[in-house]
């Protein structure tokens, strides 16, 4: 562990991020562990038999069961009930900690509330006793509501959301690196006095992580996650050295870790599970020419075809300014529609690979629009403090709309993924959160008027209304396709050929749909992935003003009829 404390400090800009570690010898090896009661016994603080689809303590009792919570991993020991460097990490207690005196909790916020009841890690993380001070607070607060779901969107989504807001309440280091980069990411998505703070705030809290790191032994695991944090923290920065020197240690304490690590090495599982893929995903943004130095060592993290195209796609350019940032995603997102269009065309499929074969072109044409979209947030990177932070931050939600594009693409041509073993990433939520975020602080478009449709739109051609749409009528879930349908009421634009009002109009009619089933009928969706655009048929009477929707779920469900009246609309431009 020594040498990897020096690899670690070594790839540091001030000194790298070794891990944590606690502070009493440890009387017990780590090991994941699952708490798997029923949401109702749990609510009850009864124990729970665990019976399935409905425990029997709830059924003897005549009593609703509340079904069962994903897994919780615990991953992490409080800090006093362990110190031994050479153990893993162990257990985050989901209810008041131990050792830590009895504080008043930190203001209750709906936001963040609902933010903690929407993911599978300790619902309770708001309610233990304070984290900090008011700044850290609000700064955990940020990193849980926008970073982690940023991050999500080009990492592991459990990492992020779970593993790490866990960590944070026992490992100071963690905790003051989170804090770093919550700060690091609003300086960057806001301005003024606070933008400034956030800049400075993020400068201490680097600092305080780095002395914390060098004070202790940490184990493994937390080494390499600490090179992971900070390599995001310098890739938000646009420093490239300093961040690729982190993921340089990084991958060079893993290949030194699987060269050494014993069968029974109770790290094995969380660095294999979410730490070295998270790796991987780093190395996807590094620059080929930098990754001649590691040579050999990069093997050690067993990169994809995909990731090794990814690596070495040709950028052909660089963006001077964000009208180029714009104009490289509106190539992409063209060029994803372009496939969308022939998805269904006979010339997209390979002749002699029997039917339903997608041709190698078509396959070629998507692994390289998935590396164009990968490579874009590379190029991207360098132009943080560059033009008005509205469009810096609709560019990131363009790019992540065009992701998700791209994936019903891939599922309606049929193209196969590899294995998920974590939550799909969240595609759809990060795009409505930006939004409704920005609208929230006054960084949404002018309100444009009949006369002057382009009035709100960003640079190269894109707007606000097509990701919003997209997510409204796409989403899995369907609290996020309504709160996609009231961004959008709000925007009260037009841009281009999309009007707001039509576009919320279409989508809530969607959503009339899906209230159109019933648990006893097979003939109606049962599912927001049955109600799409690609099931929707229009047509439009001009007289009338009215616009027709019709959704065809296939042969095995009835027809649902929908009408828009379009008096009050604005028109677009033709």
């Amino acid at each position: 562990m020594d040498n990897a404390q020096d690899d670690a400090a070594a790839s540091e800009r001030t000194s790298p991020p070794p891990t944590m570690q606690s502070e009493k010898s440890r009387t017990k090896k780590w090991a994941p562990k699952t708490f798997n009661g029923c949401l109702t016994c749990k609510r009850r603080r009864i124990k729970c038999d665990e019976g399935k689809p409905s425990c029997q303590r709830c059924l003897k009792s005549n009593i609703e069961c509340g079904g069962y919570a994903p897994p919780k991993i615990r991953l992490f020991e409080p800090a006093g009930s362990s110190s031994s460097s050479s153990a893993g990490p162990s257990s985050i207690a989901p209810s008041p900690l131990p050792g830590i005196p009895t504080r008043s909790p930190p203001p209750k916020n709906p936001q963040l509330h609902s933010y903690l009841n929407s993911y599978p890690h300790p619902q309770e993380l708001a309610l233990v006793p304070s984290f900090g001070t008011e700044e850290e607070y609000r700064s955990f607060q940020f990193f849980l509501e926008r970073t982690a779901n940023l991050v999500s969107v080009y990492s592991q989504p459990y990492l992020w959301t779970v593993v790490l807001p866990q960590a944070t309440w026992h490992q100071p280091a963690i905790k003051h690196s989170i804090i770093a980069l919550a700060n690091l990411h609003q300086s960057l998505t806001t301005s003024g006095s606070v933008s400034t703070q956030a800049a400075h705030d993020s400068v201490t809290h680097y600092n305080t992580a780095i002395r914390a790191l060098l004070t202790h032994k940490p184990p493994i695991d937390v080494v390499l996650v600490s090179c992971v944090i900070f390599w995001c923290l310098e890739n938000f920065n646009g420093t490239e050295k300093a961040a690729f020197d982190h993921m340089k240690a990084a991958i060079k304490i893993l290949g030194e870790w699987k060269a050494k690590r014993r069968p029974d090495d109770p790290a094995h599982d969380l660095i294999s599970t979410y730490i070295e893929p998270t790796i991987r995903d780093v190395v996807r943004l590094a620059p080929v020419a930098r990754l001649e130095e590691l040579e050999g060592q990069i093997t050690a993290i067993g990169l994809s075809p995909q990731d090794v195209r990814i690596i070495n796609h040709a950028l052909g350019q660089t963006f001077e300014g964000l009208e180029d940032a714009s104009t490289y995603l509106c190539e992409a997102i063209s060029d994803i529609l372009s496939l969308t269009t022939l998805a269904s065309s006979s010339s997209m499929m390979d002749h002699d690979g029997g039917a339903g074969a997608l041709s190698d072109e078509v396959v070629e044409s998507i692994n390289d629009l998935d590396a164009r979209l990968y490579k874009w947030i590379n190029l991207f990177q360098k132009l943080t403090s560059t033009g008005p932070v509205s469009e810096r931050r609709m560019l990131v939600v363009h790019n992540v709309a065009a992701y998700v594009l791209l994936d019903l693409t891939k599922n309606r041509l049929g193209v196969s993924e590899e294995p998920v073993v974590q939550p799909p990433r969240c595609r759809w939520s990060f795009v409505v959160n930006e939004v409704e975020d920005m609208l929230k602080h006054g960084q949404g478009p002018a309100v444009a008027v009949a006369d002057e449709p382009g009035g709100g739109s960003l640079s190269g051609g894109l707007g606000f209304i097509p990701p919003l749409f997209l997510a409204a009528t796409s989403a899995p879930n369907v609290e996020v396709r309504r709160r996609a349908v009231n961004a959008i009421r709000l925007l009260n634009l037009v841009e281009g050929s999309w009007n707001s009002e039509l576009a919320a109009k279409i989508a809530e009619a969607m959503l009339d749909v899906l209230s159109h089933r019933s648990d006893r009928s097979p003939h109606h969706p049962r599912d927001p992935s049955e109600v799409t655009l690609g099931q929707m048929r229009f047509g439009v009477d001009v007289q009338r003003a009215r616009l027709y929707l019709r959704w065809n779920g296939g042969e095995n469900h009835r027809y649902v009829d929908k009408e828009i009246g379009m008096d009050n609309i604005a028109p677009v431009d033709p």
